[in-house]
C-alpha cells in the first residue's frame, strides 16, 4: 500500500466509517480509481460524498469512485 492509498483509507475511515475501500487501483498514469462498498449498497450519492471527502486529490488526480458491482 503506498502513502495515497494510506491517505485515502485513513480519510474515509474517518469521515466516512460505514464505508469500506475495496480496491485502490492507478488504471491510468493520472488516474485513481477507488472500488466501495456499504452495508446499505452503494449509490451516486454515496460515490459524489466519497468524492467530496477526497476533493483536494482532484489538484492532481482523476478520481473515479465506484461499486464493483453486485458480483
Amino acid at each position: 500500500m503506498n502513502e495515497l492509498e494510506r491517505k485515502i483509507r485513513e480519510r474515509l475511515a474517518r469521515d466516512e466509517p460505514e464505508v469500506e475501500v475495496l480496491r485502490v487501483t492507478w488504471p491510468a498514469k493520472a488516474t485513481v480509481r477507488i472500488y466501495i462498498d456499504h452495508p446499505e449498497g452503494v449509490d451516486h450519492t454515496l460515490c459524489e460524498r466519497v468524492t467530496r471527502h477526497l476533493w483536494d486529490l482532484l489538484e492532481s488526480w482523476s478520481l473515479e469512485v465506484s461499486s464493483p458491482g453486485i458480483d
